[in-house]
């Protein structure tokens, strides 16, 4: 099978250690376009001769790969891989119902998408939906040892109506326990940053799924507090409740599991050891490659049949 990838570069999550480790598996050709080189993406999309490929995977920013459903129309074994689309159900994201109507200019294309529930909400609209989480860059995030000052603490941005949810949880969790929200450049700065957290606190509450830094702090050896999201998220994941990771509902829960864990402070370690083993088995790039070709691989379904390939490929990762 021949491959072809367009992929942007930089970004955050910067995944092309996924792309790298799919090409080590099937001959693939992997291109890596900026922001700038996107705002002429129908003009690099028309320099391709897609009919030479057996699948075309597009992860690009869905903001210009919006404007482009006539020509990605006519590409036969169109892949996209697809990390945004919870905000399709975000009430405060200006991309509210533009995922939907953008797939369904396009039947014929498979998508992957980065969240359990979000894909059954895709399926249910007919679209040929797969399921893989968001991963990790194990080559640039990791365990350094070192001693962790930060007792509880949280990286990224809150500015955005998206995150109104998260940002009032984290404000709060600010005042009431302490939390240290940090905002740091990506690569070392973002690793060094981790590494000196000892518990991290996830607050997506709103989106649906969990966002890549929940498994980035897990890789780098935090506990990881999060967000319980429910509707099967966890299982798809293969999250478990006290072992790896630690789930709350509210408010009030979190605040119980910040008293527990200072109370029993010997949990930690624990924790943070089995949250390593995990994000390193589950969502490091390099050990997704194999999942992404076996989802690649069948042919995309039209629309018209696509709820039982959506239960096979499913479970490939799932199992």
């Amino acid at each position: 099978m021949r491959i072809l990838v367009l992929s942007t570069a930089p970004r955050e999550p910067d995944n092309s250690l996924l792309w790298e480790g799919l090409r080590e598996m099937a001959e693939v050709e992997v291109h890596y376009y900026s922001k700038e080189q996107q705002k002429q993406l129908g003009r690099l999309l028309d320099s391709f001769d897609f009919s030479v490929y057996d699948r075309v995977v597009c992860d690009l920013l869905f903001r210009y790969l919006v404007r482009q459903s006539r020509r990605l129309a006519r590409v036969q074994g169109l892949v996209i891989y697809e990390e945004d689309a919870c905000q399709e159900f975000i009430s405060g994201s200006k991309w509210r119902g533009r995922f939907s109507t953008f797939y369904r200019r396009l039947p014929h294309a498979r998508v992957i998408f980065t969240g359990y529930k979000v894909c059954q909400k895709f399926a249910a609209m007919g679209v040929d939906a797969c399921f893989l989480p968001k991963g990790y860059d194990s080559s640039k995030l990791y365990d350094m040892q070192y001693p962790r000052d930060i007792k509880l603490g949280f990286i990224g941005r809150l500015g955005s109506d998206a995150y109104r949810e998260r940002r009032e949880f984290l404000e709060r969790a600010t005042v009431e326990h302490g939390l240290q929200v940090m905002r740091t450049e990506p690569g070392h700065a973002y690793r060094e940053a981790l590494n000196r957290i000892r518990v991290f606190v996830s607050a997506d509450i709103g989106l649906g799924e969990y966002m890549a830094k929940n498994f980035e702090a897990m890789a780098c050896g935090c506990v990881l507090v999060a967000y319980r999201q429910g509707g099967g998220e966890e299982e798809a994941l293969g999250f478990e409740h006290g072992r790896q990771v630690l789930l709350y509902r509210d408010y009030v829960e979190f605040s119980q599991l910040l008293d527990q864990l200072a109370r029993k402070p010997g949990l930690l370690d624990g924790l943070a050891c089995e949250a390593k083993a995990f994000a390193r088995r589950r969502c490091d790039y390099a050990e997704q490659a194999s999942t992404i070709l076996a989802l690649l691989s069948p042919p995309p379904v039209p629309s018209v049949s696509k709820t039982p390939i959506l239960q096979r490929l499913s479970r490939l990762f799932i199992s």
